[in-house]
């Protein structure tokens, strides 16, 4: 069900209405050209029955002026696929109601899928650029889409990407050693596009809602380090100093569970004392979400070490490369079944990063850790020793599931976990 309500949000004595739009968890808003004095609204929300004249005719307006507008909108979403439904369309809908396009006016949307994609990341591209990696990937997959494209030598419409499309891109990715979960996870983007283009009415095929690349993925370990590793770690001695350095926020990494991306930025300035403890203040990069970060004593150690200052920022590309060296030195050589980055190109001098695949196989501890093995092994060693909400709201996850999922925690592992909770709830 679509309901559809009007605010007044300004501090502002005289300001205009703001749309709502609910439909299950979506809750979006957007000003509209209702303009009125907050006073006026504030009694118009009771259903004061208003005998001043120039409060009568103003009501008549406002209820004229809502109910088209609300009309108008009801009969957009119509056309479309409400899921799709976001804050750039309903401002839009919203500015086409007051400003009716004119017959030339109309934008010719491509129907070829390479350019559309190029159309749909026009379209979206402010809000696609605030988090600027999914945006980049938005534009590796598009590349090499148009590479698919190019091999086959045929240049696929929107209503052309169907179940025979999904086989052919399947067997490329695989031809060109792309695991199944990358396979899988690209090509929602693909789909992504082309149900945007539905909502724009161009043809799609029947097929699209059904299409998923279903493709089983091998078992592979969850790489973390343990509470016995970091011990390993912070032993190692004599380290030069620009392992030193990678050292330190290695176990900074572990001890505050956050992306590269974020820690690399951490700073004495976001630090906040309260009632002797304390805590880190960050916004996350990728989320944007705002995190607050309890500072255990190894992380203040290491500030301590440091007079107060974090270890030196390096580059995620660096970064990675140190610390396996350090956890070399800490002869973590236990084998895990996992993945190690592997150039596949015949002139090695010339490689681009397309040129890397996750090659799987049997490696030692230390080959397999890399930037993000800090954030998993934080979410790993205190699941089940703090409370998952505190946990998750430390890391950033959305949900609980996406943790657990994160960490490769099923409803066995959580079943275990839980019965002897169960049985002291009952004393």
């Amino acid at each position: 069900m679509f309901i559809l309500s009007f605010s007044y949000r300004s501090k502002k004595n005289v300001a205009y209405l703001r749309l709502r739009f609910r439909h299950g968890s979506t809750s979006i808003e957007v000003p509209t050209k209702i303009e009125t004095p907050k006073s006026f609204w504030d009694e118009y929300k009771k259903g004061i029955n208003f005998r001043d004249v120039l409060k009568s005719n103003l009501k008549k307006d406002i209820d004229e002026h809502t109910k088209e507008l609300k009309t108008y909108v009801l009969n957009e979403i119509e056309k479309i696929d409400p899921s799709t439904i976001d804050k750039d369309w309903l401002k839009k809908t919203v500015n086409d109601y007051y400003n009716p396009p004119k017959p030339e006016d109309f934008e010719v949307i491509p129907h070829n899928l390479i350019a559309y994609w190029d159309y749909y990341l026009k379209q979206r591209g402010s809000e696609l650029k605030e988090k600027i990696h999914s945006y980049q990937k938005w534009i590796t997959v598009r590349n090499k889409v148009q590479i698919f494209q190019d091999i086959t030598g045929k240049q696929f419409e929107i209503k052309d990407v169907n179940e025979n499309f999904l086989k052919g891109f399947i067997e490329w990715c695989k031809n060109q050693g792309y695991s199944n979960y990358t396979i899988e996870k690209e090509f929602a983007y693909v789909k992504m596009v082309c149900t945007h283009a539905r909502s724009k009415n161009i043809e799609v095929s029947p097929e699209l809602d059904n299409l998923k690349a279903r493709l089983k993925k091998p078992p592979t370990a969850k790489i973390y380090l343990t509470f016995d590793d970091l011990e390993e770690i912070k032993g190692v001695k004599d380290l030069p100093e620009h392992l030193e350095n990678a050292k330190d926020w290695l176990i900074i990494s572990c001890y505050t569970g956050q992306r590269v991306s974020d820690f690399m930025r951490f700073t004495k300035q976001m630090i906040r004392k309260h009632k002797g403890k304390y805590f880190l203040d960050v916004k996350q990069v990728k989320t944007g979400k705002a995190v607050t970060i309890p500072l255990l004593p190894d992380v203040i150690e290491i500030l301590d070490k440091r007079n107060g200052e974090f270890p030196r920022s390096i580059s995620a590309q660096k970064y990675n490369n140190y610390i396996k060296k350090v956890c070399l030195k800490a002869e973590l050589k236990e084998k895990f079944r996992g993945k190690i980055r592997e150039c596949i190109a015949e002139d090695k001098t010339k490689a681009t990063k397309n040129d890397f695949r996750g090659i799987e196989g049997e490696y030692e501890k230390h080959l397999l850790v890399s930037s993000h093995i800090g954030r998993r092994s934080f979410a790993t060693n205190f699941y089940g020793k703090i409370p998952t909400t505190y946990l998750k709201n430390i890391t950033g996850h959305g949900t609980e599931a996406m943790l657990l999922a994160y960490i490769g925690k099923t409803s066995k592992d959580t079943a275990f976990e839980a019965y002897d909770l169960l049985l002291n709830a009952k004393k």
